[in-house]
């Protein structure tokens, strides 16, 4: 973890720092009035029903008041909101998206420098505040990433000349995550990096997190940002907003033709994606939807994957009892220095817990088997990999049970009824797929 580089921009400070000050709870109860009765949760859930134009207001009432209605939780959305508006409209260009543009580090910074230029310079430095609640995505996004975190290599790696025969034989039918090496060396997709993704699709929008963002706006977004959880490209849409990306990549030689739910044509579920992130981004926690298997493969930058075995859920994730949430820390981050160590304690203790770790590379492809808790960090600034799902036969029985016993959670709801599948001569049971 790397010292902070500067103060918090409200001068935030940890809760436990008010016992050092003794008007701190005096500038308080001045600052906030009746609303002191709130704790900072409530006080923030309060705030996220406010406009731009209250949540202003309330940045003038006080100090106090300000680091709250000032926080970047509550600007984010509304940002994002502004660009959900502008999705599809003809503002959306180049120069901005609906007028908007990034400018600035912060959410507000942003949206106050897209609107009226940029704030006016304060000339008198803010009294601290003291709250564990507005200091905690300061301080996850100054968290630097820890050695230890990087230094395991545990997910077995192979050549890329491997055949399919002995792909399926090793790791698909022995459910095992593992590395190839090199695999997609030869795609016209280890070119793409920001600048030739940006000068051909720079006004085509993209999706990250809640809103659609063209590729130049969210590059803007990602060298600049100071945010804890930074957005990430995580595009399920790109083969029709930008289908010429799809000659640039092929399905590896060890997954062709072996993705039963290609008989269901387009009908089929969800199944690729793009991704491209900036270095500290990347996805929490998950299952792989539908029960299925997948590939994941990165043409520029470095992933660091960290699995573990079906039923095996790590320490501070928290699945419903239906699988369908998962609760867990804000950020991958926070998970970290927070749940790491404990994770491999705990693994040290259970050896059926057996946990992978290792870092993909450009040109290198990870195998996720089917039901395998996995998380993802980019270890590197324009990080960029596409993945795809597939339903195998080693998985069938479980992909069709799910299909037919967890309907409300297909990632697809086009998905419909009763087909049979067959590949290379197997003919599985009608799989009642009867989703709607």
């Amino acid at each position: 973890m790397r010292r902070l580089q500067c103060g918090h921009p409200l001068n935030v400070f940890p809760l436990g720092n008010a016992f050092l000050d003794d008007s701190a709870q005096q500038r308080r109860s001045q600052g906030l009035g009746n609303l002191q009765r709130l704790g900072d949760e409530r006080l923030l859930q309060l705030l996220r029903w406010l406009d731009v134009s209250s949540l202003g207001r309330c940045c003038q009432c006080s100090c106090m008041m300000r680091g709250f209605a000032a926080a970047e939780e509550l600007w984010q959305p509304l940002v994002m909101n502004q660009v959900l508006a502008a999705a599809g409209s003809e503002n959306c260009c180049r120069d901005g998206f609906n007028g908007f543009s990034w400018k600035g580090r912060t959410w507000r910074e942003a949206f106050l420098r897209s609107r009226s230029g940029p704030p006016p310079p304060r000339t008198a430095r803010t009294p601290r505040i003291y709250s564990d609640v507005l200091y905690r995505g300061f301080f996850y996004a100054a968290t630097e990433l820890n050695p230890s975190w990087l230094s395991t290599e545990t997910i077995q790696r192979v050549s890329h000349d491997i055949s399919p025969h002995d792909f399926l034989e090793r790791f698909e039918q022995q459910s095992c995550p593992v590395i190839v090496e090199g695999c997609v060396k030869h795609w016209p997709a280890m070119h793409w990096s920001r600048d030739t993704l940006v000068s051909r699709f720079g006004a085509v929008p993209f999706a990250a997190g809640a809103a659609d963002f063209p590729l130049e706006l969210w590059y803007d977004y990602a060298q600049s940002n100071t945010d804890d959880v930074p957005l990430f490209i995580f595009d399920k849409y790109f083969a029709s907003r930008a289908p010429e990306l799809l000659k640039d990549y092929e399905v590896p030689k060890i997954f062709h033709g072996r993705d039963l739910f290609n008989f269901l044509g387009e009908q089929r579920p969800d199944f690729r994606w793009l991704l491209i992130g900036f270095r500290r981004s990347g996805s929490k926690w998950h299952l792989d939807p539908n029960k299925t298997c997948a590939w994941n493969a990165v043409v520029r930058g470095r992933k660091r994957w960290l699995l573990l075995p079906p039923g095996c859920p790590p320490p501070g994730v928290h699945p419903s009892k239906d699988g369908a949430e998962v609760t867990q820390p804000v950020s991958l981050l926070e998970w970290f220095s927070n749940f790491y160590e404990e994770l491999q304690r705990h693994v040290e203790a259970n050896p059926a817990w057996e946990l992978k770790e290792g870092t993909c590379g450009a040109g290198d492809l990870v195998f996720i088997p089917s039901g395998w808790w996995h998380c993802v960090l980019n270890l590197d600034d324009d990080t960029i990999a596409v993945t795809q799902n597939y339903a195998s036969e080693t998985h069938v029985s479980s992909v069709r049970r799910f299909l037919s016993e967890r309907r409300d959670q297909v990632s697809h709801a086009a998905l419909c009824a009763s087909s049979r599948l067959s590949w290379q001569g197997y003919q599985a049971e009608s799989w009642n797929m009867d989703i709607r």
